[in-house]
């Protein structure tokens, strides 16, 4: 009778090379993370499989509340009272980040309640959007945060944050979608909180459906909790400037990242910056 035996050292290196796949698929995933200024730091994702057309990248801010300060922008309180585009913002306010704001009407007035600065540029508050970007809380300390207005409804004459941007919900702490499936594709922002205590903003530099974005974010490794949407299409905006790092997307399926880009000629009425505290 003959004694089968295991092949021993075959399968130890079976198990090796496959050990080594997972550890290169799992450093292949993990976010890296470049600190713009302490407080916060920018990264790229893949919205794979998500991404329906251009570039499947991903721009995510990572921003701790604490270290950084939060605030709206609108062109009515500027002094040429014109809307500027991303970069003629990021100039003007010489933020370390630009994103677009919330919708608005084609007359440029906002779609639902934003105050900027403590003073309210609109106090119209939209029956439909149920989520809103706050910050600077008018008592503690600094902080910011993405309300469910479900659950956390604001007092447009007294909102008690100095900056709100209302709009609609993504995703809920349940983890409920609160979009419906739509074919339509465009650029996308968004703003959420994580589970560390920070807030993330992402803009894609491709297009996706909303209800697909809204699924790329619940599923992300960040630790998300709940997820709002900002403007989309052409108004989907970034620029980052600081530690002699620049970056920047302006709503092009097909990328394009200088001044002379399409994308960057679109006025944004309404923006939010992040600057050091």
């Amino acid at each position: 009778m003959f004694e089968r035996r295991l092949p021993v050292g075959r399968i130890a290196a079976l198990v090796a090379i496959a050990f080594g796949v997972w550890v290169v698929a799992r450093d292949g995933a993990r976010v890296r993370w470049r600190t713009i200024e302490p407080g916060l730091d920018f990264a790229t994702m893949r919205g794979d499989p998500y991404c329906r057309r251009g570039s499947a990248q991903v721009a995510v801010l990572r921003m701790d509340p604490a270290r950084v300060r939060i605030a709206v922008r609108h062109y009515s309180r500027e002094p040429e009272r014109q809307p500027l585009d991303v970069l003629g913002w990021r100039k003007r306010t010489r933020a370390l980040a630009v994103f677009n704001a919330g919708q608005y009407y084609p007359d440029w007035s906002y779609m639902g309640l934003l105050v900027s600065g403590g003073t309210p540029v609109s106090r119209r508050v939209h029956p439909a959007f149920k989520a809103a970007l706050v910050a600077e809380p008018a008592r503690g300390a600094p902080a910011a945060r993405v309300l469910d207005l479900e659950d956390q409804p604001l007092d447009p004459a007294s909102p008690g944050w100095g900056e709100v941007a209302q709009s609609f919900m993504l995703f809920d702490r349940e983890g409920n979608l609160r979009v419906r499936a739509s074919d339509r594709v465009a650029n996308r922002t968004a703003v959420a909180e994580g589970r560390d205590g920070h807030l993330y903003a992402f803009t894609t530099e491709g297009g996706y459906t909303l209800r697909d974005f809204a699924l790329w974010l619940r599923g992300s490794r960040l630790g998300l909790t709940h997820a709002m949407s900002m403007d989309g299409g052409a108004e989907a905006q970034l620029c980052v400037a600081g530690g002699g790092f620049r970056y920047a997307t302006f709503g092009e399926w097909d990328g394009g990242d200088t001044a002379d880009a399409a994308g960057a000629q679109v006025p944004l009425p309404a923006v939010v910056v992040v600057t050091a505290r």
